[in-house]
C-alpha cells in the first residue's frame, strides 16, 4: 500500500498570520540546514525567486477565498537519486474553525519520484523522516484532536493517565497512539533513551508517550488486562479503539521489551510501517479535503508566468530567454500531470490489492465461520450425549493443553522450536517485512496453524501411518489431526516458473547437509498464507524430507516471489 511517502497533517491553535509565519521561518532554516549539502541560494529564497539552485525550483502560492478562508502552499522541487524529490507545505485557516484549537492546518508531504530511462515514472525510494517536520513539531503545538503531537515522547505521570485515557479513546482522532511501558530491570532513564530511539521515526505520525514507573499501574488498570502494555514494552493504540471489547485488542500491537533490546534498528521499522502507512494512505480531515498539491503547484507555475517583465517584441534575445524560462515552466507542469498519473495508477494498483484481499478474507470468514458452526453442533451434542451418559461435569471440562494462537510473525519463528518435525531454515528479512503489514497478525496465526498442521503430517508419515503428501493430507485429514485448505497449498510452481531459471533459482532454498551436500534445494511446494489468491498474499516455501530425516523445511516465508506476471 506505501508509496514511500512521508506524511504529516496536524491543526494548531495558532492565529492565520502566526502559522504562515512559523512555516516562513521553518522552511528557511531547513533549506539552510540543507545548503550545507548542496547549493542552495538562501538570498533567492529572500527574494521570492524560483529557481534556488541547480535543479531545485520553489513555487509558491497564497490565497484568500470569500469567505476569509487562508492557504498558503510552497512546492520544493530536487531534481536528484534519478528523479525528483517533491516536498510540499501546505498551511490553511478555514474561514469557519471548528474550534479555538483547530484554527490553522498543516499538511507536510515528502516523496519521491523515480524517473528511468525511457521517461515513465517508476518505484519510489522511501522518503525519511524529513528535518522540517521535526522543527514544525518543535516550533509549534501541534495536535491530532487531543493527542499531543511531539519530536519526542511525552512523559505520563500519575497525574496525567486520565488525560491520556481521554486520547485513547478520543472518536475523532485520526492517529495512532504509541505508549511505551517502563523496563523492570533498567533505570527508567536509560530506558527512556532506547524508547527515543526506537521511536525516532515516528514523528508527525503518532502521538508518543512513555509511562512513568509510579503511572503505569494505574494506566494497566485503566485499560484492562486485554489492553495493558508491561514490561518495557511498546503498544500502538489504532483510532477507533473502544476498551470495552477485549474481541478489538488484537489490532492493537504490542512489541515486547525482549524484542527491542534485542532490535533496536528492527524494532523501530517495525513500530513505523503501520503509522507511516495510515497517514500516507488515509483521507485528509475534512478541512483539507478539497486542496490537492497539483492545483496548487500549476497555479504557482502560472502566477509565475504571469509575474514575468513584459518584454519589447524588437529584444529578440530577451525573447529567446523568456522562451527558455517558459519551456521550464511547461516542464515543471508536465512533471506535475507525469506525478498525478502515477498517483492515479498507485491508487488503481492499491484499489485492486485492496479488493483482492477482500475477495479472499471474505471467502476465508465464510469457511471458519462453517466450521465454527460445525464445530458448535459437534461440541453440543458432545455435552448432551455425556449428560445422558450421567457424567455433565465431564462436559465443561476445559482443555489442558489451549492453543495460543501467535500474533507476531517473528514469533511464529521462536515457537517452531516447540515443533520436532517442523525447522525453519530461510532468510528472516522477508518475514519482518510482512511484518510491517496490517495485515501482518493474522499471517502469524495462519502460519502457525499451518505449521501445527506440517508437524501432524510429518509425525503421521514418520509413524507409517500416512502414505500420501502433504495436500492430500489436508484433502483426507485423520480425526483429531491438524490441517489446513488443501486449497491453499501446492505441490509445485507452475511449468513457466520451474522452466525459468531465473526464477527458479529464486526459490533454490537452505536446507540442512545431510538433506542436500550443497546446503541448498528446490522447493517449489507453497502455501498461500492469508486471503488474496494473487500476488498480495504471502508464501511459505517448504521442502518436505519426512520420509527423509523426518522433518518439513520451512525455506521462504514472506511476500510471493516473482513469477512472470511480476511487474
Amino acid at each position: 500500500m506505501g508509496n514511500g511517502r512521508y506524511r504529516t497533517v496536524f491543526h494548531t491553535a495558532l492565529s492565520p498570520a502566526d502559522a504562515f509565519a512559523a512555516a516562513r521561518q521553518e522552511l528557511r532554516s531547513w533549506l539552510i540546514t540543507k545548503s550545507v549539502r548542496q547549493k542552495i541560494d538562501i538570498a533567492a529564497y529572500d527574494a521570492g525567486h524560483a529557481q534556488l539552485g541547480d535543479g531545485i525550483v520553489l513555487l509558491r502560492d497564497s490565497r484568500t477565498d470569500g469567505d476569509g478562508t487562508q492557504t498558503s502552499n510552497w512546492q520544493l522541487r530536487e531534481h536528484k537519486d534519478n528523479g525528483y524529490w517533491l516536498s510540499s507545505l501546505v498551511v490553511h485557516a478555514p474561514g469557519k474553525i471548528a474550534s479555538q484549537e483547530e484554527r490553522t492546518w498543516f499538511w507536510l508531504d515528502v516523496e519521491h519520484v523515480r524517473k528511468g530511462d525511457d521517461g515513465e515514472i517508476g518505484p519510489p525510494s522511501p522518503a525519511a523522516l524529513p528535518n522540517l517536520a521535526r522543527k514544525l513539531l518543535a516550533m509549534v503545538d501541534a495536535r491530532d484532536h487531543w493527542a499531543e503531537l511531539r519530536p519526542t515522547p511525552t512523559i505520563i505521570r500519575p497525574d496525567r493517565v486520565e488525560e491520556l485515557l481521554e486520547i485513547l479513546t478520543d472518536e475523532r482522532r485520526r492517529l495512532p497512539v504509541v505508549v511505551a511501558s517502563p523496563h523492570p530491570r533498567i533505570l527508567f532513564d536509560t530506558w527512556k533513551k532506547t524508547i527515543d530511539n526506537v521511536t525516532r521515526f515516528l514523528p508527525g505520525l503518532a502521538s508518543l508517550y512513555v509511562m512513568d514507573p509510579l503511572a503505569i499501574e494505574d494506566f494497566n488498570r485503566a485499560v484492562g488486562f486485554a489492553f495493558e502494555v508491561r514490561s518495557g514494552g511498546v503498544r500502538t493504540y489504532l483510532p477507533d479503539l473502544d476498551l470495552a471489547i477485549d474481541e478489538d485488542a488484537v489490532r492493537h500491537r504490542v512489541l515486547s521489551g525482549a524484542r527491542i533490546e534485542a532490535d533496536v534498528r528492527r524494532s523501530a521499522q517495525l513500530l513505523t510501517a503501520i503509522p507511516r502507512q495510515l497517514s500516507a494512505d488515509g483521507r485528509l480531515p475534512e478541512p483539507l479535503s478539497r486542496l490537492t498539491r497539483g492545483t496548487f503547484a500549476s497555479r504557482a507555475a502560472r502566477s509565475t508566468a504571469a509575474e514575468s517583465p513584459a518584454i519589447p517584441s524588437y529584444d529578440f534575445s530577451i525573447l529567446i530567454q523568456e522562451n527558455v524560462a517558459i519551456r521550464g515552466e511547461n516542464g515543471e507542469l508536465r512533471e506535475l500531470l507525469e506525478l498525478a498519473g502515477y498517483e492515479e495508477r498507485k491508487l488503481r494498483e492499491n484499489t485492486a490489492d485492496l479488493q483482492d484481499d477482500m475477495i479472499g478474507t471474505a471467502a476465508e470468514l465464510e469457511t471458519a465461520n462453517q466450521k465454527i458452526a460445525e464445530l458448535v453442533d459437534w461440541v453440543r451434542v458432545l455435552r448432551q450425549r455425556l449428560a445422558s451418559a450421567g457424567r455433565a461435569a465431564d462436559a465443561y471440562v476445559p482443555t489442558d493443553t489451549p492453543t495460543l494462537l501467535p500474533t507476531q510473525l517473528p514469533e511464529v519463528l521462536t515457537r517452531l522450536k516447540e515443533l520436532d518435525r517442523v525447522e525453519f531454515t530461510g532468510d528472516d528479512d522477508p518475514v519482518w517485512r510482512l511484518e510491517e503489514k496490517a495485515q501482518s497478525s493474522t499471517w502469524a496465526q495462519t502460519t502457525w496453524l499451518v505449521a501445527l498442521a506440517l508437524q501432524d503430517y510429518a509425525e503421521a508419515v514418520v509413524g507409517h501411518r500416512f502414505n500420501g503428501d502433504f495436500r492430500r493430507w489436508c484433502t483426507e485429514p485423520p480425526s483429531g489431526a491438524s490441517a489446513i485448505s488443501a486449497g491453499k497449498v501446492k505441490t509445485d510452481e507452475s511449468e513457466s516458473v520451474q522452466n525459468n531459471q531465473k526464477m527458479r533459482r529464486l526459490r533454490i532454498l537452505p536446507v540442512p547437509a545431510e538433506v542436500e551436500p550443497t546446503g541448498r534445494i528446490y522447493m517449489g511446494a507453497h502455501i498461500r498464507i492469508g486471503g488474496g489468491a494473487g500476488m498480495s498474499a504471502p508464501r511459505l516455501h517448504f521442502y518436505d524430507d519426512a520420509r527423509g530425516t523426518g522433518k518439513i523445511y520451512i525455506g521462504y516465508l514472506g511476500p510471493h516471489l516473482p513469477v512472470k506476471t511480476t511487474n
